[in-house]
């Protein structure tokens, strides 16, 4: 699975069409004709959750995403086509919406911290199907125009705002910057994502770190570097899958993530002093016997 960096991998996508943009804040209408399975996203500039909470997102509805949230998305077309729209909203942009309500962060600030969670889906009412249908009908041209990009961004904010009576949206808003300063926890995110095509750049930039920073917190953490505690946390996996799941040797390699089975096979024999096919024979051996003795 290849990490793709938003908003920036989608300006070289095909089948996205930029509506309005300032270099920085984007408006982009998206259309999707095929499945989409295991796409790997990390959103730098606005937006599977960190947590493992999967956000379903139907029709008619808007999923906020936080900046630096790392994602995995999934999208099965029941018939015909997907068409979506994509905001990618600066934080200066978001810090003038924020300056502008009235005692608004501090309201929002009511919300238990527990509940921020950087994924926040709801409903769009008719004022915002409204306005996104303007989006294609009135700007589908203009382009590269910062003075209009800046005023439809503030008027989306403002509507969804305006809908949501819990101040929720308000307070995903102003908690950004501090949880985009927090880095993540290592230990969780590995244990959740060792499994995932990600290399070492990509790891530090999704806790929140510099490369040399990730692996001196990695190596204190560990004692090891992050490529041979990934090797060897593949292999305890696949290996508990075999012995505890009955699975063969195969879908275990798979289901851990390795790639190559040939290549799981050495390295779990190099780790354990045998063979996967020996660990399973010596296990099945030994329950045989216990069944008998018994």
């Amino acid at each position: 699975m290849t990490l793709e960096i938003l908003p920036q991998a989608l300006l070289s996508m095909k089948n996205v069409h930029p509506v309005l943009s300032d270099g920085n804040s984007l408006i982009l209408f998206k259309q999707l004709n095929e499945s989409l399975i295991n796409k790997a996203i990390y959103l730098r500039q606005i937006i599977h959750d960190n947590d493992g909470v999967s956000n379903l997102v139907d029709e008619n509805h808007l999923i906020f995403l936080t900046k630096g949230i790392y994602t995995v998305s999934d999208f099965v077309p029941a018939q015909g086509v997907f068409n979506a729209v994509l905001f990618s909203i600066d934080d200066k942009l978001i810090d003038k919406y924020l300056s502008s309500l009235i005692d608004g962060v501090r309201v929002g600030n009511q919300l238990p911290l527990n509940q921020v969670r950087g994924t926040y889906v709801i409903q769009a009412n008719e004022q915002i199907r409204r306005y996104i249908h303007s989006l294609a009908d009135v700007y589908s041209e203009f382009g590269q125009t910062p003075a209009l990009v800046e005023l439809k961004l503030l008027e989306l904010l403002h509507l969804i705002a305006r809908q949501d009576q819990s101040y929720r949206f308000v307070r995903e808003l102003s908690s950004r910057v501090r949880n985009n300063k927090n880095h993540r926890s290592i230990t969780d995110f590995m244990e959740q994502y060792y499994s995932h095509k990600l290399n070492v750049d990509d790891y530090a930039l999704l806790t929140g770190r510099s490369v040399s920073t990730f692996l001196r917190d990695f190596k204190r953490i560990y004692n090891t570097t992050p490529n041979k505690w990934i090797v060897d946390k593949k292999v305890e996996v696949a290996r508990g899958l075999m012995l505890t799941n009955n699975y063969s040797v195969t879908r275990a390699a798979l289901e851990a993530g390795f790639e190559d089975v040939s290549n799981f096979i050495k390295v779990y024999k190099r780790k354990y002093g045998v063979t996967p096919k020996q660990s399973k024979s010596r296990i099945e051996q030994m329950q045989y016997e216990n069944i008998v003795s018994i």
